[in-house]
């Protein structure tokens, strides 16, 4: 007998009949995108850390860039780069930033645009059906029996192609050093530590001693009063970003430079993403500038001047949990 249900049997069986569609959609794509002209070509080739040699926060991060048709190539890689090669460690995604810029017939840029629209469709089909397969466990062994070294991850996120309009005038890469936050409850914060109880101690300390600490702080954080405000801070992976910035019309930059004589105020025209395949743009009606990703250096990362109107307070609750209390507004 099985040791899955047919609920987890079917959701298996229904992604892999989008992945196996996926698959077909992509190869289309990759063909149709090389019946067109190259215009520019740039992509980064984001180095990933071995097995073994993972970290969330590298000190130092040197891209390899490409251009040309040796980009081009790279760039149809990144379509279908969706699974791991024994060699790199897969609890880091890959990511390969960059852009190219191509010229075809309206009638295959339509087919292209379609095929990005069908592919982007199946993947989210995929995102919602992967939950069906239940445990965390039980995700990863249906998953990786049917397809090995699968990155998830890099399966489900979007392609993205650009349009003539509205007009791109610039596409520029940075890192993206971001801290993720979030509201927790004193509750949920006693919670968790009840759950660090059952991890091993660190190596060279005493169970028992652990056990002791964990039951100090669980105290500590059982004394604060129930309505005290929570923050939790978690200091996200590094990663690429692209800034796209359009072109604005001489309308619109009248529009925009009304707008700040009477509100001193206007919105810029770009958008901020994340950059981890590359960018495809399709016909342009004017040249778009395209940057390259450059090095990304830890030391000058933490130079930036801290935030002036923090909320929360620099100590955190508990030395076993990254939870901040939120700071008094009086």
């Amino acid at each position: 007998m099985s040791q899955y249900s047919s609920a987890q049997l079917e959701a298996i069986d229904q992604i892999n009949e989008r992945i196996e569609a996926l698959e077909t959609v992509v190869a289309d794509l990759q063909f149709n995108l090389r019946q067109c002209d190259i215009v520019l070509a740039k992509v980064a080739v984001v180095p990933r850390p071995k097995k073994g040699e993972t970290t969330d926060l590298p000190e130092r991060i040197e891209p390899e860039l490409l251009t040309g048709t040796e980009a081009f190539d790279r760039a149809m890689f990144a379509l279908t780069d969706w699974y791991g090669d024994g060699e790199h460690s897969t609890k880091v995604v890959a990511r390969t930033p960059g852009t190219i810029v191509v010229r075809c017939s309206d009638t295959n840029a339509e087919m292209i645009d379609r095929q990005i629209a069908q592919a982007n469709v199946l993947k989210d089909q995929i995102k919602e059906l992967i939950p069906r397969l239940g445990t965390r466990n039980d995700r990863f062994e249906l998953l990786h029996n049917h397809h090995h070294m699968l990155v998830t991850l890099q399966l489900v996120r979007h392609y993205t192609a650009l349009p003539p309009k509205p007009v791109i005038q610039s596409l520029s890469f940075t890192w993206g050093v971001k801290t993720e936050i979030k509201r927790v409850t004193v509750s949920e914060a006693i919670e968790r530590i009840h759950k660090i109880m059952n991890d091993p101690a660190p190596e060279g300390m005493d169970p028992t001693q652990w056990q002791w600490n964990i039951s100090r702080e669980l105290n500590r954080v059982r004394s604060l009063p129930s309505d005290t405000e929570l923050r939790q801070r978690r200091t996200l992976v590094v990663r690429p970003m692209v800034n796209i910035r359009w072109r604005l019309s001489q309308a619109e930059r009248d529009a925009r430079r009304e707008k700040w004589e009477k509100e001193k105020k206007f919105d810029q025209p770009v958008s901020l993403r994340e950059a981890h395949t590359p960018l495809i743009v399709l016909n342009p009606t004017t040249p778009v500038k395209v940057g390259t990703l450059g090095v990304y250096d830890a030391i000058n990362a933490k130079k930036r001047t801290r935030r002036a109107d923090r909320k929360t307070s620099d100590e955190p609750i508990s030395w076993l949990l990254p939870i901040y209390p939120v700071l008094s507004s009086t």
